[in-house]
């Protein structure tokens, strides 16, 4: 059936309920007609920015047959946590809806989601997920299910830190290996969309210039209620909007708000409960019987410390900061602020409550407040918190404080967040305040805040250095990283000092010893439970070393934006490793780590032994142990691969643990793995003596469900035991290698890809023929190509996909392949990949360290028949020898074999490569060298459109790897 721009109304209806407002119907009647963005939807808080990420989505499906003409990949961008996590929420409800169409009650409505999810469903992976989302809150390796095929229509929710780094080739915990991969698909048929772009200027800027110079074909839009001058194409509410009953009643609500100057001897956590129970005690008696108040403040320590003062009140309450582990907070959230959400139907039979919470409330979180008493803070963030408050125009007094604490408003010390900007609002507020209060509505506060000069009351703005080609040239190069290396931290969050984060886990089977003594062990274990972004918290890097060191800080300074550095005290600084870096299965930062060596984007985990995190986020005076959350942070993962941990920390006492490792004991290749679990789910001791109401920390891990769905899998399990000098030695991980089956397809996929790990790039189950994988990767790289529009390159990238494993042919690698036994090598045809992989076959084969079959495959690439076709052949013998991430542009020296044994294969019965490799000094291709043939290709494709053509080569390597089998 046919998709017009009309429908797009039906299809947010099916979808969300409800119909499009006139400026989101009119944004995709643009889109339909002319597949541009405007430059700035300069939208106030509450007209449904966010419904952008629909209209994006559907603008895709109205062109599935053009995908370059629209954005396969949309990222919403925004530096707040709690943001990302709300529109990452919505964006799964679209998804949700695009799986399941038949689910739409409405008939037309069902239509047009039909038909929107059948077209995206024709450039997806995986037809029945026609729309991936994913959340990257933390560069935790391995989820890249968003980075799976060139093609799959994606939403990613994320930060300025983790679509910068990705983009500018340095992806923040993304393993140097993968780097190009992502630079290439996020440079590429790209929408980025930057959720209130004041807040993000230098990476705004830095995408200018790499849209320009770099030549990366990037759209870009900003969702801003305060754009700023000069910004390009707006577009704005209409007389239609204002006419709409539903934004003319958000837009004209009253917001009274009472300047409020703190007693400078009382305590701010005081001052705060004070003014919050006495908020709250008015609505009640002026008839709002659930009434929801949120306190707002500039500090995570502060908002802990007005959090217990009101906690301790007769209503209930919540607290809200970014700094969280998002497993945790989505369910505290999902239980405690649904019925306060703009819409609901249910806040009649809620009980008051009281939202504690920092500058992660301030943006495109979807909540409805009846009162708000807010920090001081600069104009543009107010603004923001006000959109919280009568969110929905609803026919209540609401009302509001501003507090400003002498601290605030001292001449001294400008604030490290926002400077001066607070007092220069502050007396600016004054100046148009009647008797102490100002009206905060949506539709008249321009008006009010006319006569005054903006700029020294909006948050401080920095600019990110000139960005120079030669810059891109250096981020480009990946392989080796060059000792000359330009801070991309600059050029995201600009020149003034920003401190970056890293993502902490907490893990309840391991102990400092295990980290101290026996990192190898901890990789193998990390390896089979990885590391969840939503089992970290992100801090800043200075907090994150003060932590590790038990350094004396001043922590009450972390806020929920990026602000400036913190020295922390050098004398503290521990000379040991405190925690374990995971960067990936085949990275050699993966290891033990000291604080002062850890690195911005960092992933560590730390013992729960540790403390540093409580039920509501970051808490490093924490001192008791943290709940390991690991379990259900990867249940989303659980389809394609569900590990049970039966380790030490899920009982108490000895003579339990000894039971269980009775159960577990025995012979690992003759027992029986289901009656094995069967046994250990026997000796654990009763879920109620786990569990210890009086203290939630002594609560152990509940894995008895864990195992039960383990037994019900079906299909192949595996038993890895604990390293017995770990401290969990004794204990097991129980693998579905195939995941469970029975969950729906909301779950996730993840993998180490293919040919990330060396390891992996040539193990199967059995032994895969080179001629088969060969065509396999040839025909999804070929059919990628010309998916995406690229007609004239696809012929060149099928080549380059034939021929990339072609080196594999060499003897030597023949009887690596064969676990080093040359007697065990097929006699018919040379393998790709074989399951007879043993220890030190490396050696036994004959081959150097540091050979690489990529380099041989482009000595054989000149020989080939084909090769005569290819339109472009720097470019077909740069994506065979880039195919595992590695010589972009440098390998390691190895001397070439001059007249290597290579078997038959690839049509091709006797070869007699004569060109050096390039992992010699020596290789030249019509007289280009391996590096000229990088320039040379940059300047031709661009950086990231080079780059992207490798994603093409290299995801179909994955693809086909994964679904070789003998």
């Amino acid at each position: 059936m046919s998709l017009k721009a009309g429908d797009f109304a039906h299809f947010l209806a099916g979808v969300h309920g409800h119909s499009p407002f006139p400026w989101q119907q009119g944004l995709v009647d643009d889109l339909a007609a002319s597949n541009a963005w405007p430059d700035v939807l300069n939208l106030p808080t509450s007209a449904g920015k966010t419904a952008a990420l629909d209209a994006a989505v559907f603008h895709l499906a109205l062109r599935a047959d053009e995908p370059q003409r629209a954005a396969l990949r949309i990222c919403l961008v925004v530096d707040r946590r709690l943001v990302v996590d709300d529109a990452h929420a919505r964006a799964e409800k679209l998804a949700t809806a695009l799986s399941h169409p038949r689910r739409v009650r409405n008939a037309e409505h069902r239509r047009v989601v039909t038909e929107v999810a059948k077209r995206l469903a024709s450039l997806a992976e995986n037809p029945s997920r026609p729309l991936v989302v994913q959340r990257l809150r933390g560069g935790a390796p391995l989820e890249t299910e968003w980075a799976r095929t060139p093609t799959q229509p994606v939403i990613l929710c994320s930060t300025v830190d983790q679509i910068g780094s990705r983009l500018l080739f340095r992806g923040y915990g993304v393993s140097a290996r993968m780097r190009p991969i992502h630079a290439g698909l996020l440079g590429c048929n790209t929408l980025v969309l930057v959720d209130e772009a004041h807040l993000s200027q230098p990476f705004l800027q830095t995408l200018a210039g790499v849209q320009a110079m770099g030549r990366a074909p990037i759209k870009l839009a900003l969702l801003s209620a305060t754009p700023g001058r000069g910004s390009g194409r707006q577009l704005r509410l209409s007389e239609k909007d204002r006419d709409n009953a539903v934004l003319s009643r958000r837009l004209t609500a009253e917001k009274p708000a009472t300047l409020v100057k703190a007693p400078p001897k009382t305590a701010p956590p005081v001052v705060f409960r004070e003014r919050a129970t006495a908020m709250m005690s008015r609505l009640i008696t002026e008839g709002v019987k659930a009434a929801a108040v949120a306190v707002i403040v500039n500090r995570v320590q502060l908002a802990r410390d007005v959090f217990d003062q009101l906690n301790a009140s007769e209503y209930d309450a919540i607290l809200l900061i970014g700094r969280c582990r998002s497993v945790v907070r989505d369910r505290l959230v999902a239980d405690r602020l649904a019925p306060f959400r703009t819409g609901s139907e249910n806040r009649a039979s809620a009980t008051p409550l009281f939202i504690v919470a920092t500058q992660c409330l301030e943006v495109g979180v979807d909540v409805d407040l009846d009162g708000l008493v807010t920090q001081a803070a600069p104009l543009d963030a107010l603004r923001q918190r006000f959109g919280r408050l009568n969110r929905d125009g609803r026919d209540i007094p609401a009302r509001a404080d501003v507090v400003a604490l002498p601290q605030d408003l001292a001449r001294a010390k400008p604030d490290p967040v926002y400077g001066h900007c607070m007092r220069e609002t502050w007396a600016a507020l004054n100046e148009v305040a009647k008797e102490s209060v100002v009206d905060f509505r949506i539709e008249s506060f321009d008006s009010l805040t006319g006569s005054l000069d903006t700029d020294p009351l909006t948050s401080p703005r920095t600019d990110a250095p000139v960005l120079m080609p030669a810059y891109i040239d250096l981020w480009a190069s990946t392989s080796p990283v060059p000792r000359a290396d330009p801070d991309i931290g600059l050029f995201l969050h600009g020149k003034e000092p920003k401190s970056a984060d890293v993502s902490i886990v907490w893990r309840a089977d391991i102990n400092a010893q295990d980290i101290r003594n026996h990192g190898e062990a901890l990789a193998r274990l990390m390896a089979l439970v990885p590391p969840r972004s939503t089992e970290s918290v992100a801090v800043p890097i200075w907090a994150a070393r003060a932590f590790l060191d038990r350094a004396p800080v001043d922590y009450d300074s972390i806020a929920d934006v990026p602000d400036g550095l913190t020295e922390v005290a050098s004398a503290r600084t521990i000379d040991r490793c405190t925690a374990f870096r995971w960067a990936g299965v085949d990275d050699p930062h993966t290891g033990p780590v000291r604080g002062v060596d850890i690195r911005p984007g960092d992933v560590l985990v730390v013992p729960a032994e540790r403390g540093g995190c409580d039920e509501f986020g970051w808490n490093p005076t924490h001192r008791s142990m943290v709940r390991d959350v690991a379990d259900p942070a990867a249940r989303a993962y659980a389809r394609s691969r569900y590990a049970v941990r039966v380790s030490r920390d899920i009982v108490d006492t000895d003579a339990d643990w000894g039971r269980i490792t009775a159960a577990l004991s025995g012979d690992d290749h003759g027992a029986d793995i289901q009656d094995l679990v069967d046994r250990v789910i026997t000796a654990m001791p009763d879920d109620t003596a786990m569990i210890d109401g009086n203290d939630s920390t002594k609560t152990r891990r509940q894995i008895r469900p864990l195992l039960r769905d383990l037994r019900e899998a079906g299909g192949r399990l595996q038993l890895y035991r604990y390293d017995q000098r770990l401290s969990s030695g004794g204990g097991a991980i129980l693998v579905a290698t195939k995941g469970l089956a029975r969950l729906s397809d909301g779950t996730r996929q993840d993998s180490t890809p293919s040919t990330e790990d060396d390891a992996q790039s040539h193990s199967a189950d059995g032994y895969v023929s080179l001629d088969r994988h060969s065509n396999d990767v040839e025909e999804i790289a070929r059919g990628t190509a010309s998916a995406l529009g690229l007609t004239s390159l696809a012929e060149d990238v099928g080549l380059a996909a034939y021929l990339h494993d072609a080196g594999k042919a060499d003897r030597r690698f023949q009887i690596m392949l064969a676990g080093g036994d040359e007697w065990n090598m097929p006699e018919t045809e040379a393998m790709a990949k074989s399951a007879r992989g043993s220890p030190g076959a490396w050696s036994r084969a004959g081959l150097p360290d540091g050979w690489r079959h990529e380099a041989q495959s482009v000595r054989m690439a000149c020989e080939h028949p084909r090769f005569d076709d290819a339109h472009d052949p720097e470019l077909v013998l740069w994506l065979i020898g880039t195919h595992h991430g590695l010589g972009r542009p440098f390998f390691a020296f190895v001397e070439d074999d001059p007249e290597p044994h290579l078997l038959p294969c690839l049509d091709v019965t006797s070869w007699h490569p004569n060109l050096p490799g390039p992992q010699m000094l020596t290789f030249s291709h019509l007289g280009k060298s391996w590096t000229d043939l990088f320039e040379s290709l940059k300047r031709r494709y661009g950086p990231w459109g080079l780059a992207h053509l490798e994603a093409i080569v290299r995801l179909a390597d994955h693809r086909a790897s994964e679904g070789n089998s003998p």
